[in-house]
């Protein structure tokens, strides 16, 4: 763990380890040896950035050391977090989408904008805090999707559509893990978008943002990229850590938090959620893919709770195999396992290396947390563990996942 004094004018507090206490199903891609989990419990509430509670605790950061550095500013104080992370090259399987002809810019706009909100926030009468970040419409009857930092902690929010109207909206449901949360507003007959196949997308493929940028008069921002990377890694200060996120140069600015990135049809690949530090680095955001965020916000908008299965993992690569003499190239290394968890009970142990869960194939430790969030509490699934060599079934039954405290 390395710490940097980001040039923000921010002063960084001394860094925590990455490593959190196993509240949900994490997944990291520190450098190795992995660590055992960190016991400390993580600072909640909301962040303060660029433009007050637009990114994560002040979510920006640069490259550095080949990993990302988030600089958080949260109640005064800034933490600095460094991940390293291995090169893995990009998969290209077919040509690239583009963005043209009936597919063009102003379609785009023309199909997604309506849908898409400005949302404000007030933290209550005399705290002086406020905040400013977008939302989308995902069924007509007025459900709305952004990022858990946008709307938590709230005690007004309102959006505000491209044809004038503002209406109140209530919080129905967060996930500071996953960093997204739900709202309602009242409506019939609302504009909603359609949302994609993150899982499809590839880099090189062109997209559009479409956000509050800078919470500017005038309307929405819209801006224009491609897919720089996929499977990126983002720590917060909340203590989640925020996995298979992609990455694009399309313009991403304060404001831009909750709102969709786009693909050349006009359906939604992603949620605009993060960025590197301008003053070190150009165009460089992240965006949690759609697919990954389907069953999170299931689950937010009907008032389930998740499932949980109680383990900490690292993204397996090659050159991690090699050093620690594992018997397996790819797949999630159990760094951690939760006494008295689903992944316990099932004889789990560290050292373990996931390489499926269910029927789904595990290549990194992303693959977990999709591979759980999918399922309900209660549910049994054969978790497949490269022990020493050796491949074992394991029978784990998932349970609620316990509240975060």
């Amino acid at each position: 763990m390395e710490t940097h004094t980001p040039r923000d004018g921010f002063t960084p507090a001394p860094s925590e380890s990455s490593r959190v206490s196993d509240i949900t199903d994490h997944t990291t891609v520190s450098s190795w040896p992995p660590a055992g989990p960190d016991p400390r419990p993580r600072a909640g509430g909301r962040g303060r950035g660029f433009l007050a509670g637009a990114i994560v605790g002040g979510l920006v950061g640069a490259l550095v050391a080949g990993g990302v550095l988030l600089a958080f500013d949260d109640g005064g104080q800034t933490t600095t977090v460094v991940r390293s992370t291995a090169a893995t090259p990009a998969i290209i399987s077919r040509p690239a989408t583009q963005i043209g002809g009936e597919s063009n810019v102003a379609a785009i706009i023309q199909k997604s904008e309506p849908a898409i909100v400005a949302i404000t926030t007030n933290d209550g009468p005399g705290s002086g805090n406020g905040g400013a970040g977008t939302g989308f419409v995902i069924t007509n009857d007025g459900y709305v999707v952004t990022n858990n930092h946008v709307a938590e902690g709230a005690n007004k929010i309102e959006v505000a559509f491209t044809n004038g109207d503002t209406k109140a909206a209530k919080i129905v449901g967060t996930d500071p893990s996953t960093d997204l949360a739900v709202l309602k507003v009242d409506g019939v007959g609302l504009p909603s978008v359609q949302l994609g196949d993150s899982d499809a997308t590839q880099v090189g493929d062109e997209v559009v943002a479409i956000g509050n940028a800078l919470a500017l008069e005038g309307g929405l921002s819209v801006t224009r990229g491609i897919i720089s990377g996929t499977n990126r890694t983002v720590d917060t200060n909340t203590g989640a850590s925020l996995v298979g996120m992609l990455q694009t140069d399309a313009a991403i600015n304060p404001g831009n938090s909750g709102g969709p990135l786009l693909d050349a049809d006009g359906k939604v690949l992603g949620i605009n959620t993060a960025i590197a530090n301008p003053q070190a680095a150009q165009n460089v955001g992240f965006a949690i893919p759609i697919s990954r965020a389907k069953p999170v916000i299931d689950d937010l908008r009907l008032g389930r709770k998740p499932a949980f299965l109680g383990v900490t993992t690292v993204t397996v690569t090659r050159a991690a195999a090699k050093e620690r003499g594992l018997a397996v190239d790819t797949g999630a290394y159990v760094s951690a396992v939760t006494p008295g968890t689903p992944a316990a009970d099932a004889g789990m142990k560290e050292g373990d290396v996931i390489t499926k869960i269910g029927d789904t194939t595990v290549l990194a430790s992303a693959d977990v947390q999709t591979a759980v969030r999918t399922r309900r509490p209660g549910d049994t699934v054969t978790v497949v563990v490269n022990r020493d060599g050796k491949q074992l079934d394991l029978s784990a039954t998932l349970v609620q996942r316990p509240d975060q405290g």
